[in-house]
């Protein structure tokens, strides 16, 4: 039985012998996003944060079809660490941006949500920002200071971050990280990926990068790059993690390549500016994952769990992605969590959150050692992206010691 399952189980006993409203209440699982529902057609790309009052944001594309159709960026709000879930916030509409584009352009698109939570700037403590993209080619950031109530007038940053001979691009689309501690402290750093193309074209090779800013968002500027669009590992959608020893572990999709499994790692030592140079094969910077990470090829996350830099006692990576060994088959389904916890060395099986259709994911760090996942979801035997949930999991369902 998986851990949604069993957990779905309790909740029903539960409704025997009290309240629904106190059941749902005390579910591990709740639903926060639904397909067909609050205007809109389909719900995708989910990412999520704790607010610095301890609420969390969980955020998603409000689409009215698929990938290129009118998408809305939106938020939903919980005060009650992901039990229950605020009504929908718009937090940049598609009709906001028609001004820049001719009466007659197609359907405008607003999503790849990269929010981070700026802990450490003492002018504005708590600042979220929120990096974004527009039609997947313009980058936009815009940031909130009463925790993600309101949002404030967008600020166009393509020229600082985006290099002429890219296309495509995307920002996350996954949970930012600020570092926490060594010579960088504070920059934020938040992972993306785009493609090459002739005048700004989508037609070429996928690579993988970051963008920094090491001063609270006021100014943003491109950081590593992966720029090996000959090799056979087409890095691809991108989410990091800060070690214990300054390093920055990324791991990113392969987008279709020829490298063994589907997904890759680089490291950066430089607090995101460059990729270390890789130690397998011959690769230069993203070399392929151990075996154990390969998800069917899908957006994963990773989070910084625990850690004894922090004063935990132990320390802790987790990755979570559907499962290609699970229950359902290959594909986009079975959304298990992963861990780590010797910084990303070895890597282990932790539980099966959820059976059946699953694909993008992130992750957020609750109180009492416990952690939330947030993802895209389908019922058993039926379609994927039917909604987003949420379910926690603690330590010990990990199973980390």
């Amino acid at each position: 039985m998986s851990f949604s399952s069993l957990r779905a189980t309790v909740a029903v006993l539960c409704c025997l012998s009290v309240s629904t409203t106190a059941c749902w209440a005390e579910s591990p699982v709740s639903n926060v996003f639904r397909s067909g529902s609050e205007g809109y057609n389909v719900f995708r790309i989910p990412a999520i944060v704790k607010a610095a009052n301890g609420d969390l944001l969980a955020f998603c594309e409000a689409r009215e079809g698929g990938d290129a159709s009118k998408i809305d960026l939106v938020s939903k709000r919980s005060t009650d660490n992901g039990k229950t879930w605020q009504p929908l916030q718009i937090v940049q509409a598609a009709d906001d941006f028609r001004e820049l584009f001719p009466k007659d352009a197609p359907p405008i698109t607003v999503g790849n949500p990269a929010p981070v939570v700026d802990l450490l700037d003492t002018e504005y403590p708590g600042r979220i920002w929120l990096p974004f993209t527009l039609e997947n080619d313009r980058v936009f950031v815009t940031y909130s200071d009463n925790n993600g109530k309101s949002w404030a007038t967008r600020r166009e940053i393509t020229s600082d971050v985006k290099l002429d001979t890219w296309g495509w691009y995307a920002t996350g689309p996954v949970h930012s990280i600020q570092l926490q501690r060594g010579p960088h402290e504070g920059r934020l750093v938040i992972p993306c990926d785009h493609r090459l193309g002739d005048g700004g074209a989508d037609r070429g090779p996928n690579g993988a990068h970051a963008i920094i800013s090491d001063d609270h968002g006021t100014t943003w500027k491109l950081g590593a790059i992966d720029a090996t669009y000959e090799d056979d590992l087409n890095a691809n959608e991108t989410t990091v993690v800060e070690l214990n020893d300054g390093r920055l572990y990324f791991n990113t999709r392969d987008q279709n390549g020829k490298a063994k499994g589907t997904r890759g790692d680089a490291f950066s030592s430089d607090g995101g500016e460059t990729f270390d140079d890789a130690t397998a094969g011959d690769y230069r910077w993203f070399a392929p994952s151990v075996e154990l990470l390969d998800a069917p090829v899908v957006q994963c996350a990773l989070l910084r769990g625990l850690s004894v830099k922090a004063g935990d006692a132990s320390n802790l990576i987790l990755f979570s992605g559907p499962d290609d060994s699970g229950p359902s088959g290959k594909g986009r389904s079975d959304l298990r969590i992963r861990y780590s916890t010797d910084e990303s060395a070895t890597w282990q099986d932790g539980p099966l959150i959820h059976e059946g259709p699953a694909a993008y994911s992130d992750m957020v760090r609750l109180p009492d050692q416990q952690f939330g996942v947030l993802f895209e979801a389908g019922d058993k035997g039926g379609k994927n992206y039917a909604r987003i949930d949420f379910a926690i999991f603690g330590v010990d369902e990990v199973g980390a010691k």
